[in-house]
């Protein structure tokens, strides 16, 4: 029983860390130093949390995220960069708190609270990375005092209630790994948004001419595209990602090419190369919407809204596409 107690308060902060660490260390350090949290002999190295220096660093790091957390994309810029630290945060978080034991103990408990930390963060990062293509910035708000608050009271808990946040901390790891392929995809788009953000700092070309409105295409979906288009015909090839109303599923990154009269977007799944096709003529609508992180290509569709995410360094290939195909139906 010992031994669940242990890994309870360890999982747990391990948990709660990977959503906000600076928050649990100031959490933990303020509940010692004012007495709300009592720590058993077996956690007693976490009196170091307690420390005014600690508390300072944590108090001025928690301040940064309190803010950051609230602004959309900014969230997940922040988040970005964290993708390594909570994970870090939380394995030294767990070998701090067993103290002096056997280095193997002690290396155990290292990587499955950094595993812990990293799950949580990651499920984190792609929840605010889907409320950011909200419109109204209240979703993130929300969601982020959500996280404060479950953070201080898992962080309570999983030092005074270590059983309960040791079931807890089990059914989120089976639930994340149900989860976990929608999961990473979400975290692989959204850090790949903000790669191709930062390039356009160092490219600023407008895109005029059709002819370089093509991005680099691996040999398998490269051969796929050339089996659906015509020598002479002069199609645009661009990387983006699935968003509503695409059969192939959300948030998958592929490409979106013109061969004749149709428009079509290829990407790979589940190891099998996934096309949808869209008869041009029945596109309604066209049109480009320039957002902070990903851009927006929509169109109608029959009954449907057809939304395609562009990376920023796209530059305005979006936007060239949307004209196209308006003078493609106009023809």
């Amino acid at each position: 029983m010992e031994v669940i107690h242990l890994l309870g308060s360890v999982m747990g902060l391990a948990l709660v860390s990977g959503i906000n660490l600076y928050a649990t260390i100031l959490t933990v350090g303020l509940g010692i130093q004012f007495g709300f949290i009592h720590l058993p002999p077996e956690l007693s190295a976490l009196s170091v949390l307690g420390h005014p220096y600690v508390l300072m660093a944590a108090s001025i790091t928690y301040t940064l995220e309190f803010f950051a957390d609230k602004i959309p994309w900014v969230d997940s810029l922040w988040d970005t960069f964290h993708t390594f630290i909570r994970p870090v945060g939380g394995a030294l978080l767990g070998m701090k708190a067993v103290g002096a034991v056997d280095p193997v103990i002690e290396l155990s408990v290292m990587l499955l609270c950094g595993g812990v930390a990293f799950l949580s963060h990651s499920a984190k990062a792609s929840t605010r990375f889907v409320a950011n293509h909200s419109p109204e910035p209240f979703t993130n708000i929300a969601l982020s005092f959500g996280e404060d608050i479950s953070v201080i009271t898992g962080t309570w808990a999983a030092l005074e209630y270590p059983v309960t946040m040791f079931v807890v901390t089990i059914l989120f790891i089976a639930g994340f790994i149900f989860w976990a392929p929608k999961i990473f995809r979400l975290l692989r788009v959204e850090m790949l948004a903000i790669l191709s953000l930062f390039q356009t700092f160092f490219d600023r070309n407008d895109i005029s001419d059709d002819s370089i409105l093509s991005d680099e295409i691996p040999d398998d979906l490269y051969a796929q595209i050339q089996a659906d288009t015509a020598p002479e015909e002069k199609a645009f090839c661009i990387r983006c990602v699935s968003g509503k109303g695409i059969e192939t599923g959300r948030n998958q990154i592929g490409f979106l090419y013109m061969a004749g009269d149709r428009l079509s977007f290829i990407t790979r799944k589940n190891f099998h190369i996934r096309k949808t096709h869209f008869d041009i003529f029945r596109i309604m609508e066209p049109a480009f919407y320039k957002k902070r992180l990903l851009d927006r290509l929509v169109f109608s569709y029959g009954q449907n809204r057809i939304c395609l995410l562009m990376f920023k360094n796209s530059q305005n290939k979006g936007q060239r596409i949307a004209e196209i195909l308006e003078t493609v139906r106009g023809t």
